[in-house]
Parts: structure tokens; sequence; C-alpha cells
């Protein structure tokens, strides 16, 4: 049973990552600029999410709106040579600056530490991640 509660995790995980991946690299071979995603309601169509992205299909840009279509937040993402994102910067409704992640990775490729910094460059919070092996 051990086997089966890690195994399961990783193999969602896998799939989760894999559709990503194919997601935002090409559709049908094309390369993808945007994707807008739209609620519906009562037959009315409002954008509540735009992302952007860069020639090599790296996601650069998140914005989330609101139902009447104002911004509610947006999110600009930065990449290493190696096409990892190693920075997330969150800014509010106005444009203000709320925070920023800056991503660490390990000698394997694997995101190993995350550090939020507020808008004044104070840390906010750090979180490690720690890989576990057989």
């Amino acid at each position: 049973m051990k086997t089966m509660k890690i195994i399961f995790p990783v193999i969602l995980s896998l799939i989760a990552f894999s559709s990503v991946d194919a997601q935002k690299k090409t559709i049908d071979g094309k390369k993808i600029k945007e994707i807008k995603e739209w609620k519906i309601d009562s037959g009315k169509r409002t954008l509540s999410e735009l992302s952007k992205y860069d020639a090599n299909g790296e996601r650069i840009e998140q914005i989330k709106y609101e139902t009447n279509g104002s911004q509610k937040e947006r999110t600009v993402f930065e990449y290493n040579a190696n096409g990892k994102c190693i920075k997330e910067t969150k800014y509010d409704e106005f444009n203000k600056l709320e925070k920023t992640t800056v991503i660490e990775y390990n000698s394997f490729g694997k995101r190993s530490k995350e550090t939020s910094y507020d808008a004044k460059g104070k840390v906010k919070s750090v979180k490690e991640v720690e890989y576990i092996t057989e």
C-alpha cells in the first residue's frame, strides 16, 4: 500500500506536467502566443485569464480578470538559459508590485528553494524542497 501512495501522486504529476509542457509549446505544430480563458455566465462571455508566451513557448505573463473586465492580478515570469522559471513577479489590480518569488534549483534541475519578497524587498517566506529517493 505504501508503494501505491507514492506512485499515484508521481503519476498524476507526470501527467499534469506533460500536459502543461505540451500545451505551452505548440498546438498542431504552431507556437502558442496567447491563451485566453473565458467565463460564460448566463450567455455572457467575459475574459477571466490571459497567458502570454515567448518564442520558446514559455509563459512570460499571466493576467487574471474580474468579472467586470478589470485586472485582478498580473504575474510576470523570468527564465534562465535552461528554460527554468527563476523569478515570478506578482502585481495587484493597479499594477503595483505585490511580491517577488525567486526560485532556485538543485544540481538535478529540480526546484530546491523559493524565497518570496514583499514590495519593499523584505523576505516574506522561504520554502525549501527536499527530495527523498530509494
